[in-house]
């Protein structure tokens, strides 16, 4: 049987609010379950569930309080995990005055890929998320929804063989949904 693309047990974060009188506020609790390879899988739930919290410790940007996670058979504190993941963030932060093409050949640098692939691969992204034609205009020029299709390209750059994403949809309107 294959490794688990992702897999949790018992993932629980706890943070601690206020000064004076400091409450624990449980944010995550017990997380426990497995995706297989190839598997698209959705975590929803309401706001304030929990969803952000998860992703951030499956992504080691956060430490859990309890319980254990794996990503492609590796700790999540692995580094070699880390390359094989592609991420989009809730809320993309992009130098606004590169282009798409900069952006994408920029993250795609930290991957180490050559410079006739990284071009190709660049261009093609582009293609697939629907900005070709907008691939030289600073990204300052674009919409909400486009600027959210560069941060889908950008979670690709490396061809992952695992792709996480929050809040997907957030931006795009129903054409750039599809």
């Amino acid at each position: 049987m294959p490794q688990p693309a992702l897999e949790t047990q018992g993932l629980t974060k706890d943070y601690t609010v206020g000064f004076w009188l400091a409450k624990k506020r449980r944010s995550l609790d017990g997380l426990t379950m497995r995706v297989e390879p190839g598997e698209v899988f959705g975590l929803l739930g309401p706001n304030g569930a929990g969803k952000s919290t998860a992703i951030k410790l499956l992504l080691g940007l956060i430490f859990p309080t309890s319980g254990t996670a794996q990503i492609l058979g590796r700790p999540v504190g692995d580094v070699r995990a880390h390359r094989e993941i592609g991420y989009l963030p809730e809320q993309p932060y992009f130098y606004d005055y590169l282009t798409a093409h900069e952006l994408l050949d920029y993250f795609a640098r930290f991957f180490e890929l050559p410079a006739s692939e990284r071009r190709a691969r660049v261009n093609l992204l582009l293609e697939k998320v629907g900005l070709a034609s907008a691939g030289k205009l600073q990204l300052r020029k674009y919409s909400k929804g486009m600027l959210q299709r560069v941060g889908l390209a950008q979670a690709l750059v490396n061809d992952p063989r695992l792709v996480i994403l929050d809040e997907p949809m957030s931006g795009l309107d129903p054409i750039g949904r599809r």
